[in-house]
């Protein structure tokens, strides 16, 4: 969502393109007329003329920073000692423009608002600058976080101009973001992008985004995020897309979404890369999931933790691959903090018909401790040694798995078998 940084780094944007657009309004757009006085309605009166004039010269004078500062000062009593009553309303619209200029380059905005204001009042400059000036108040407006007015004095100016800009048309949206009508500044979002002759900027694609995201309007943002990861490739962009396709739990697509990240380089980290092998078991694909753990802890893009040796080994024991499930279970079993791990390892190695190595993982799983179902454990303990003809060591796992409740009656069972397939074999 676009979120109050960003919201901020606008307002600042904006405040400088606010600078730079009154400066040239006034310093190049003005000083013209004057000079042509093309007609009579837009026009100063001669005595303004010339102290306009004079303060024209004076703000675009060449120097020192010393020298333009004197400069200013001087174009500001000028401009200060000018009687605004008795000038015409071309003029006075002029000179309160120009106020308003200097006062935003003071970074005096709510005085620049008030001048500015005022000028559009006068409804005398020529049409162009009329609107440019009235689009100054809203940006104005914006900047001092009075978005009810700012949206109002926008609407307005879009109600006067033909082809308005896209940019414009984003600025409108981020008001009405500010002032809190999220719905509101869908419309002018999107047109900011469609009305794009160029690449939208991603900028105004994110906005567009965050407002539909906003809105719950997850098939638009889907096809938003499209747009922007064709001309913004990003990791973020992939991941939203996968969140969403996630959200309308449509897991197969996210799935996809996150395997052509991959591939284009934006997943590359131990986290991003492990969630991805898990997602894949949860689709039914573990052999998948089995590979992408393989080549990170192989490359090194997957940190050998606990978490990864199990989840590799998850992956293979979902695909049924028993055998090359035991080297990295065995190394999450080494790496775990009990030993949980070591029962279940010891499960694939019965699975295998590894008798040996099921007692081995079952030894660390007693000396690691703090198991879940120990009882369970001397039972897979009696079940091993029983197969590998160890009768003794299985009736003692058979007696200590007595000791549980809840292995008590399966291991007195076990025990009562073992006995008697010692005596039909006449073992001692």
């Amino acid at each position: 969502m676009a979120n109050a940084l960003q919201l901020k780094r606008f307002t600042c944007a904006l405040h400088a393109a606010l600078v730079v657009l009154v400066a040239s309004l006034v310093l190049l757009g003005a000083v013209a007329e004057p000079a042509m006085a093309q007609a009579n309605k837009f026009s100063f009166g001669t005595r303004n003329q010339k102290k306009m004039v004079k303060v024209y010269t004076l703000l675009q004078l060449e120097g020192t920073p010393e020298e333009q500062a004197v400069a200013l000062l001087d174009a500001k009593e000028i401009l200060g000692n000018i009687n605004l009553k008795r000038a015409r309303p071309y003029g006075r619209a002029r000179i309160l423009q120009t106020l308003g200029g200097l006062a935003i380059q003071d970074g005096d905005n709510e005085k620049a608002l008030q001048y500015l204001k005022e000028c559009v009042a006068e409804n005398a400059l020529q049409p162009v600058d009329q609107h440019k000036t009235l689009f100054q108040v809203g940006q104005l407006h914006t900047i001092l976080e009075e978005f009810d007015e700012a949206i109002l004095a926008l609407e307005e100016w879009f109600t006067l101009v033909e082809s308005p800009a896209p940019s414009s048309y984003y600025v409108l949206a981020v008001t009405y973001y500010q002032a809190g009508r999220v719905e509101e500044a869908l419309k002018p979002a999107q047109q900011a992008v469609d009305l794009s002759v160029d690449t939208p900027l991603e900028r105004w694609y994110r906005l567009l985004l965050s407002l539909n995201l906003e809105a719950q309007n997850y098939v638009a943002a889907l096809e938003i995020l499209d747009d922007i990861i064709l001309n913004y490739p990003k990791k973020a962009y992939w991941a939203q897309l996968a969140a969403i396709y996630s959200e309308l739990d449509q897991m197969p697509k996210s799935l996809a979404a996150q395997q052509l990240a991959k591939g284009e380089g934006f997943i590359t980290e131990d986290r991003d890369l492990t969630r991805i092998a898990q997602m894949f078991m949860v689709e039914g694909l573990p052999h998948r999931g089995a590979e992408v753990m393989k080549i990170g802890l192989a490359d090194g893009s997957i940190e050998p933790t606990k978490q990864a040796y199990q989840t590799y080994s998850d992956t293979l024991l979902q695909s049924r691959e028993w055998a090359l499930a035991a080297d990295p279970l065995e190394k999450a079993a080494e790496l775990n903090k009990n030993g949980s791990l070591y029962v279940r390892l010891a499960q694939v190695h019965l699975q295998l018909g590894n008798w040996g190595d099921a007692r081995g993982s079952l030894d660390n799983a007693f000396e690691k401790g703090e198991l879940n179902d120990e009882g369970q454990a001397h039972i897979l303990y009696g079940i091993a040694a029983f197969n590998d003809k160890q009768w003794n060591s299985a009736i003692r796992a058979f007696t200590r798995a007595e000791r549980f409740d809840g292995t008590r009656e399966t291991a007195g069972k076990w025990k009562a078998y073992v006995g008697r397939e010692k005596a039909r074999l006449g073992v001692e």
